[in-house]
């Protein structure tokens, strides 16, 4: 049997672009060309001559964003909708048949007690299901969120990144997105047989871009956002029967900003110059 789902919210899609030294050093010598396409005038003896080679080397301007892309290591941070009680809609289609379906937490030890009807009845009682939900949600309606360790948990990646390096945040908020995934399921599946996989940036500097994420601008976007189910735990994939199945994102309505931070010898700061660069464009 084929089962989609779907699962509809307002949210923040975050990505993050790696860049080093020599890309940086494009971008400073591409916003020098921003002077000769807008005719900006009063130009210095240097700049002039800046300008001419650049010509000379067939330089022109260019969007900066575009130079990023081109020459960046790209991470999806967080496509920004959390398994929140208000504000999200979530809908399974099974073989072609749409039913509602309801997140529920989970607080397990061991994996067998997903299959246990004392925990299943307890996770029901003590976390319940989404405001607004039905009085009489059966419990093969449940999809859990597992509360224990790393095994549903997105940690992002363990490579550290280098110092001299930048990380440009993409930050877009949007007013309508839906999260969406399909995959082959086994005949007698249940709904109850899956489990929501989570983004945690929250976990130590050993993560070097999700801690740069967590502690340096995370804050701001969720401060800016509080109307919509965004936080850290935001939904990343979904677990069945121990095949991971990503989310895709499709959204309407989102405009949003870059916000660029540089690793130096005493850590993470504030790249102002890159965010300069970036705002010309």
């Amino acid at each position: 049997m084929k089962l989609e789902l779907k699962i509809e919210a307002p949210g923040v899609q975050v990505y993050a672009y790696e860049i080093d030294a020599a890309t940086k050093e494009l971008l400073k010598e591409n916003a020098n060309n921003v002077f000769k396409e807008t005719g900006i005038p009063e130009l210095d003896e240097e700049e002039k001559k800046r300008i001419k080679e650049n010509e000379a080397n067939g330089l022109i301007y260019r969007e900066p964003i575009e130079i990023v892309e081109e020459h960046s290591k790209v991470t999806l941070i967080s496509h920004g909708i959390a398994a929140r009680n208000e504000g999200c809609k979530y809908t399974a289609s099974i073989d072609g048949e749409e039913k509602a379906f309801f997140p529920c937490m989970f607080e397990y030890t061991e994996m067998e007690d997903f299959e246990n009807s004392d925990y299943i009845e307890m996770a029901i009682t003590d976390y319940g299901f989404p405001y607004g939900s039905p009085d009489n949600v059966d419990a093969d309606d449940c999809v859990w969120k597992p509360i224990g360790d790393d095994d549903f948990q997105h940690l992002g990646a363990k490579e550290a990144i280098a110092e001299g390096h930048t990380v440009i945040f993409e930050v877009i908020p949007y007013s309508s997105g839906t999260l969406h995934t399909s995959f082959e399921v086994a005949n007698d599946f249940k709904l109850r047989d899956l489990k929501l996989i989570i983004d945690n940036p929250d976990t130590n500097e050993e993560y070097d871009l999700s801690w740069l994420y967590y502690c340096n601008v995370f804050d701001g976007i969720l401060g800016q956002n509080r109307d919509k189910p965004f936080d850290e735990d935001t939904i990343r994939a979904v677990d069945y029967k121990g095949e991971r199945h990503d989310f895709h994102l499709d959204f309407q309505g989102g405009s949003g900003w870059y916000e660029a931070h540089e690793k130096g010898e005493d850590g993470w700061f504030p790249s102002y110059l890159v965010n300069d660069w970036l705002s010309e464009g």
